[in-house]
């Protein structure tokens, strides 16, 4: 690969975020972009005043941020899927250890009741 590039476009810029707001990691990005991983740096402080691993940290909670935000709107849509997820993620809840814990509250009764 090339590291000849001394700046990213504004196009470079934007994909650069996507890129880092879905997760991918600087050999992807150096892949994406054409370039070498060892010029990340120094490519990530011209285009955004920081590092690349500030910069992939940076973009990564945004992408989070965003995903996280889906999810509420489609929870609060009535989305079921949705509505489990972010009940695990934000409460601690988890339905099926409450079903276990229930059927196993009804099994531990009925033996109970049965003098076993």
């Amino acid at each position: 690969m090339s590291s000849k590039r001394v700046k990213w476009t504004d196009e470079d810029k934007k994909q650069v975020a996507e890129l880092l707001e879905a997760g991918s990691d600087a050999t992807e990005v150096a892949a994406v972009l054409s370039c070498a991983e060892k010029a990340l740096d120094t490519l990530c402080k011209d285009a955004f005043g920081l590092c690349f691993d500030d910069t992939q940290e940076r973009f990564a909670a945004k992408g989070r941020a965003k995903l996280r935000r889906s999810l509420f709107q489609a929870a609060n849509a009535g989305n079921a899927k949705a509505l489990d997820l972010m009940s695990r993620a934000q409460l601690g809840m988890d339905p099926v250890k409450s079903r276990r814990r229930a059927a196993k509250a009804e099994v531990a009764a009925v033996a109970e009741s049965l003098d076993l």
